[in-house]
């Protein structure tokens, strides 16, 4: 459970980096620098269930889970590098904004999911 409350922490916290710690910003794209994102999905990975992982890396259970695929999707958007300076990434505000609030809304619940999936099917 603590786990979990980290883990909302963490993506709050790559919210407001995204929205308030951009370099540059032109419409509705920030450039953030890619090590601040780096950091924060390092810290988000350490705390999720091995379980979530697994999903994480499954092509095809993740569409069951709202979380799971939402933060596959994020994971992906976030890694986009600015053609000018790799350093940074270009960062679609509003979807990134959405897909971080899917994630937090349903993340609990998908992990107990999970956790319950794989404690079905290993006993």
């Amino acid at each position: 459970m603590e786990e979990i409350v980290a883990i909302k922490e963490y993506l709050k916290k790559l919210q407001k980096i995204i929205n308030f710690e951009h370099v540059f910003s032109f419409g509705g794209l920030h450039l953030v620098k890619k090590a601040r994102i780096d950091d924060i999905f390092c810290c988000i990975y350490a705390k999720l269930p091995d379980s979530y992982k697994k999903m994480l890396k499954s092509k095809t259970d993740i569409q069951r889970y709202g979380s799971v695929l939402s933060y596959s999707v994020l994971t992906k958007l976030l890694a986009r590098k600015f053609f000018l300076d790799k350093n940074l990434c270009m960062v679609n505000l509003s979807e990134a904004n959405k897909l971080i609030g899917t994630v937090l809304t349903s993340i609990e619940r998908d992990i107990n999911a999970i956790e319950q999936h794989f404690n079905q099917h290993e006993g």
